[in-house]
């Protein structure tokens, strides 16, 4: 008697992953629980902003995600053509290049773990406002001395002070991420990074591709209808905005930059849907002829 191990085709799992996409967009109150998904969407349009301040020499002092799944990046210096268009297009951008990556399940386990590892270090390094890294110290003092009470407990000594300092610096550096208003940017930054790292060790194969492939389906949504919804307020001339800043730097209207990144996101998801296919049309023929 001979066992199958569930895995469906790659195809199939990116059909599911639009529909499911597509519904959680258009059924009453879909957007509920899309809405993690929409924050986690933000963190990574913020840290595009932070990621090109910083590789075109310019400084970050604080990335913040609100609650609304708005979202504010604060920097000085750096190439502000860039910093302005890497928000929107960087998160098409991810999704885009997850879905390339999803083409091939064995690449799906590395793919979370750069993914998690990546998430855990922008959290650490941008989130928040002021020095993020007394928060990161916090962290890292409160588990270092629960890591040695643990030892000692182990060795039959008493390790209560070290709990007890180990609680005092945890709860310590949770009160400056709640006062400087960085929590909610680090729970989304943590909880992710943990769900990342969680499925690339733990689960199935199938489960770790269906996740890239579903993260690479909703990132390229979310980015492209952000950039819909930027539009109408751009056109309606509501509230400022990255577009609003590109008009700014360049005397083009904002109107246009919204347009432009609109047709530029759509190129960059229809090549990468495009690739997914037929790389894996040709899987499937492959292995119909073996």
């Amino acid at each position: 008697m001979t066992s199958t191990k569930f895995n469906p085709p790659a195809r199939t799992l990116l059909l599911f992953a639009v529909a499911l996409v597509v519904v959680t967009m258009l059924v009453p109150y879909g957007y509920i629980v899309a809405y993690p998904l929409r924050l986690f969407g933000t963190f990574v349009h913020e840290t595009g902003h932070a990621l090109a301040t910083v590789v075109t020499g310019g400084s970050v002092s604080g990335m913040h995600v609100n609650l609304d799944t708005s979202g504010l990046t604060l920097s000085r210096g750096g190439a502000s053509l860039l910093i302005s268009s890497a928000g929107y297009l960087g998160t098409v951008a991810l999704g885009a290049a997850l879905l390339v990556a999803g083409r091939r399940q064995a690449w799906a386990r590395k793919v979370l773990m750069v993914l998690g590892v990546g998430t855990l270090l922008a959290t650490a390094i941008f989130g928040g406002y002021g020095s993020s890294m007394l928060a990161v110290g916090g962290f890292i003092l409160g588990v270092g001395l629960w890591a040695l009470g643990r030892r000692r407990s182990r060795a039959d000594q008493p390790a209560g002070a070290l709990y007890a300092g180990g609680a005092v610096a945890t709860l310590a550096a949770l009160a400056y991420l709640g006062f400087s208003g960085a929590l909610l940017t680090w729970i989304i930054g943590l909880v992710a990074a943990a769900l990342l790292l969680g499925v690339a060790f733990y689960a199935a194969p199938w489960v770790q591709h269906m996740l890239v492939i579903a993260l690479g389906v909703q990132l390229s949504f979310d980015g492209l209808h952000s950039i819909r919804y930027l539009i109408d307020h751009t056109v309606a001339a509501r509230g400022h905005s990255d577009a609003v800043n590109m008009a700014q730097f360049t005397g083009i209207p904002a109107t246009v930059w919204a347009v432009l990144w609109a047709l530029v996101g759509v190129a960059i998801v229809v090549v990468a849907f495009a690739l997914f296919w037929r790389e894996n049309k040709r899987e499937s023929f492959e292995a119909s002829i073996q």
